[in-house]
């Protein structure tokens, strides 16, 4: 068994979060654990293990329904099934929403899981359980009750790969985008980051900008006027400073910055890095076929990073303000909400990068996931909305190998409860990390010191062999 310790890295009070999400992430840890990996996922391969080179997680924030999205129930009553009509897909006895025609076009090459399934109707620790792969150890209370993103937490998937595999290329391993999610804009969702791994393995956020139409360059990439050899003479005149530092005592969060640090020029005058995060770079029919909004522009941009190099991207569903259903989260006016500013951001996005992947031979080594915290109540509420209802949702997984155009599991005939394979969010977790090549019985140890597998379940046997 591979047992990694993790130590919590303390900076100084100087450095705030904003700038561990920015520069923390570009450590370019795990590169001394790597070889000792590669051989451990040669010798326990299988089949599938390790198949995706890359991960594009799409996370849905705010639970899409799952009736009226990719389990349409037609024959149930009038206020369970809705007002949304299944339209056929490419593939063959698989129906998704009528609002989806584009994603629908590319059926053929997604996995559907109809049946994952848990019990937290609560938001964070929802996204929690969804996002790591582990239970939260308060599930089911009110979110201001909950403390939040907390350093002993279950590390994201993103962090985990980010220790394994470290940076490639200049490029950080893991990257956020667009903003750090929260619970109606207050309650930041714990699990986007890294626990107790340190914050050396913090993704890197590209922010949205304050006016949420377009994605802003990380600020730590280089000025378009900042040439090459001004780089090198500021560099110069840091180490300068840095030596007079030296020779002060120096605690060891400063001796941890020192890696933040070296990483982070090692990005800023990085060629791949600084042309990947260019989404201007991209011809205008590429940036119009993803669409000017903020979600397409996170998923081209996620194509972009991991075309680069980035181990694991995840997209967030922006939070668009306090109206009666932000996000995903349509307690009420479901069906105006995803006609209007929902699902036809979605299936543009959805469908380009899919294809784009495809076009680009990328989707045989590119695992992509698209999912949220829980589905939503199969009885349509008083104010036309669906509550939340963690018993089950729809994902779709995509590419690494996976057969396209199948379903694998089933909810019931009111879409309340799986009816066939149901999938936990651990077993869930541990599929994603086979995939891209996490040895099963790595194991961490957390700040108690207590022993964490990698792995809280066994992969899906139906979906990895």
């Amino acid at each position: 068994m591979l047992s990694i310790g993790a130590k919590p890295l303390r900076l100084c009070d100087r450095v705030g979060r904003r700038d561990f999400l920015q520069v923390g992430a570009l450590g370019a840890f795990g590169l001394g654990l790597q070889n000792l990996l590669q051989a451990q996922s040669r010798t326990s391969a299988s089949g599938s293990f390790g198949r995706a080179n890359r991960c594009i997680l799409l996370f849905m924030h705010g639970g899409p329904p799952q009736h009226d999205t990719w389990d349409p129930k037609p024959d149930a009553p009038l206020e369970i099934r809705g007002e949304l009509k299944p339209i056929q897909t490419a593939a063959p006895g698989v129906w998704f929403s009528e609002l989806f025609p584009k994603v629908a076009a590319i059926a053929d090459k997604l996995t559907v899981v109809r049946s994952v399934t848990h019990s937290d109707t609560v938001h964070t620790s929802a996204g929690y359980t969804m996002l790591t792969g582990a239970y939260h150890a308060r599930p089911n209370q009110a979110p201001t009750a909950l403390p939040g993103p907390e350093p002993n937490d279950h590390p994201h998937p993103g962090s985990i790969v980010s220790l394994v595999r470290g940076a490639r290329s200049g490029l950080p391993p893991f990257v956020a985008v667009p903003e750090v999610i929260k619970d109606a804009g207050v309650n930041t969702y714990p699990g986007q980051g890294p626990g107790f791994l340190g914050k050396s393995h913090s993704p890197l956020l590209v922010e949205a900008s304050d006016d949420k139409r377009r994605i802003k360059p990380p600020t730590i990439l280089l000025p378009s006027d900042l040439s090459a050899e001004r780089l090198q003479q500021r560099r110069g005149l840091l180490n300068d400073v840095n030596g007079v530092v030296d020779r002060v005592e120096r605690s060891t969060a400063l001796r941890n910055f020192d890696a933040f640090q070296a990483a982070a020029w090692e990005m800023v005058s990085s060629p791949q890095a600084r042309q990947a995060f260019a989404l201007d770079r991209e011809p205008a029919a590429t940036r119009e076929r993803y669409g000017e909004h903020l979600f397409g522009q996170g998923c081209l941009l996620a194509r972009r990073l991991a075309e680069a190099g980035v181990s694991l991207v995840s997209v967030y569903w922006h939070y668009e303000g306090p109206e009666d259903s932000p996000a995903w989260d349509t307690h009420a006016n479901n069906f105006p909400h995803l006609r209007k500013r929902l699902a036809p951001p979605t299936d543009q996005a959805l469908s380009a990068l899919v294809e784009d992947l495809h076009q680009r031979g990328m989707l045989n080594d590119t695992l992509l996931v698209c999912l949220g915290e829980f589905g939503r109540s199969p009885k349509i509420n008083n104010l036309g909305g669906r509550e939340h209802w963690p018993q089950v949702q729809s994902i779709l997984l995509a590419g690494a190998g996976l057969p396209g155009g199948q379903v694998f599991g089933s909810s019931d005939k009111t879409g309340g409860l799986p009816d066939r394979s149901p999938v936990s969010p651990p077993e869930l977790n541990a599929t994603l990390l086979h995939l891209l090549g996490v040895p099963a019985d790595l194991e961490f140890h957390n700040l108690e010191g207590r022993p964490i597998r990698a792995y809280q379940a066994a992969p899906v046997a139906g979906l990895v062999v």
